[in-house]
């Protein structure tokens, strides 16, 4: 496939060590920090609805006693028992749950977003450029934290790589064969995070709509990758339709019925979202993302990006101005420049109209700007280099710079990425061990202790308790152990549904069998 030799074509070595890099920091902060466990709601229900796909369902039947087996975010209706999330990224996790490892799909998403990361930079820029993005990605503590756990976005950041990776070659010949990638990564966005594709994809829907109009060897271009998009809606509002019994309900507002994106009452707890709230969300999460984007010391993470933003805003209007000739411009490059800052200002935007601000292992609702970020960071970098090669030969009439002045600037760089690891990773990553009191242990323990054909009964009263043995469960409720409530008086209504299990209650974290109270003798009975 000419995808595949295109992006060949990109890579060296150095660029596969980044990407091994990322598979193996975020598998082994997915062992050391969350303890392969999900650690939010969230999670625990991507892995639920992922386990039902593996096993080739689109939805669980309802267990007995659905409280038994209650967990938030996972909804009972109709029979049904589904998470409440849209189906695109617990369709790739299943992956992962059919080899047996969930984590990997999250450490592989990421090591493709490097590789894409280099390719586009390649087919756009140069390829210093896109190495440079790809290191500054493997440093990012918020790029490889967010990997390491089970949330979506790496996921999804990945398909947005693609699909602009795919746009750019289509913008090179227009041909189906390299849009169907992108299409069909579009496709999978929309049923996975509907608002963070809108976000990711409006300024090359303008873009798209430009060409459509001005270019006609781009239409049948133009509605592939438009096909992408409404086949991913067609199937969400299917899916919709099926969980909900309405196309246009998700399943968020079953669990919440304010959990919906707009403004006023109705959306948002309490008075309802209003555009102030929204803004001041997007204060609270930009200032995070400055923090842990890079790790760098001083609130410096923005610096590089902004300065190529800066730059291109400036050669635009001189090349609108006539004062410079176009190559000196570099339109195309300036193009890009402007292009994938409107994509990070896009995805911000849209989600000033939802409630949350989300903070999660980082701002996770930028996350999949983050390509755009690199990449913009990775030039601003490349501009401070060039200007300071520019101001040594004004101010000493050489060509070069110096060996010591270069090997002083990349000393300056590598002690940045030393101080993202050690200064801010670190610490930062491990505030998230243990995070909602959710530990492997006594789960652990306990699976240990009991034998095949059991139904353990746990005293927890919270959720947090119960989700390291919840996550243990077949969503088939067919695994050999399966782990519930102890619902007390209604314990005996449990027993009765699963009568060739053998159960035990768990007791200061000793297992006991299980005794069902004696049924209080019926009246008249006794000697006559």
């Amino acid at each position: 496939m000419r995808l595949i030799g295109t992006l060949r074509g990109t890579l060296s070595p150095v660029v596969f060590l980044l990407s091994g890099t990322a598979v193996a920091v975020t598998l082994t902060l997915n062992r050391v920090v969350f303890e392969g466990l999900p650690h939010t709601e969230d999670e625990v229900a991507f892995l639920f609805q992922a386990a039902t796909l593996a096993r080739g369902y689109l939805v669980a039947p309802a267990p007995p006693l659905p409280e038994a087996f209650w967990i938030p975010f996972v909804l009972v209706r109709d029979g049904m028992w589904f998470g409440k999330y849209p189906p695109g990224y617990p369709l790739v996790l299943a992956l992962g749950v059919l080899v047996g490892y969930p984590p990997l799909v999250n450490a592989l998403a990421a090591a493709f977003s490097v590789l894409l990361i280099v390719a586009l930079a390649h087919r756009i820029y140069d390829q210093t450029t896109g190495l440079l993005a790809g290191t500054l990605l493997v440093v990012s503590p918020f790029f490889l934290l967010q990997a390491a756990s089970f949330m979506a976005h790496t996921v999804c950041l990945a398909l947005t790589l693609l699909f602009v990776f795919s746009f750019a070659i289509s913008l090179e010949r227009p041909t189906i064969l390299r849009a169907l990638p992108g299409a069909l990564a579009l496709g999978l966005l929309v049923l996975a995070r509907p608002l963070t594709a809108l976000g990711v994809t409006v300024p090359f829907i303008l873009w798209a709509a430009w060409r459509f109009w001005r270019v006609p060897a781009w239409r049948p271009v133009g509605l592939f990758f438009a096909a992408g998009g409404l086949l991913g809606s067609a199937a969400l509002l299917a899916y919709n339709q099926y969980t909900t019994g309405n196309s246009l309900t998700f399943g968020y507002e079953l669990w919440w019925p304010f959990d919906k994106v707009g403004f006023g009452p109705g959306t948002g707890p309490g008075q309802g979202h209003t555009l102030d709230s929204g803004i001041l969300n997007t204060r609270f999460n930009l200032r995070l993302l400055e923090e842990v984007l890079f790790g760098w010391p001083g609130r410096f993470d923005f610096f590089p990006a902004l300065l190529a933003i800066a730059v291109a805003l400036l050669r635009l209007t001189a090349y609108r101005l006539h004062l410079v000739p176009i190559r000196r411009v570099r339109l195309g490059e300036t193009v890009w420049d402007l292009l994938l800052t409107a994509q990070v200002c896009s995805l911000i935007s849209v989600h000033i109209a939802y409630w949350t601000a989300g903070q999660m292992y980082g701002p996770r609702y930028y996350y999949e700007a983050l390509g755009a970020i690199v990449l913009l960071s990775a030039r601003g970098l490349s501009q401070i280099v060039t200007a300071a090669h520019w101001v040594w030969r004004f101010l000493t009439l050489r060509s070069e710079l110096p060996a010591a002045v270069e090997v002083l600037g990349v000393l300056a760089f590598v002690g940045l990425m030393l101080w993202s690891i050690f200064g801010t990773a670190l610490p930062w990553w491990q505030s998230y061990r243990g995070w909602y009191d959710i530990h492997a242990e006594p789960a652990r323990s306990v699976a240990a202790q009991v034998s095949s054909r059991a139904l353990v009964l746990l005293p927890v009263t919270h959720w947090t308790q119960y989700a390291p043995f919840f996550v243990r469960n077949s969503p088939l409720l067919d695994s050999p152990v399966l782990y519930a409530h102890d619902l007390g008086p209604r314990n005996a209504e449990l027993a009765a549904a699963f009568p060739d299990r053998r159960i035990y209650r768990l007791i200061d974290r000793q297992l006991v069998p299980y005794v069902a109270a004696p049924s209080p003798p019926s009246a008249g009975t006794g000697a006559p």
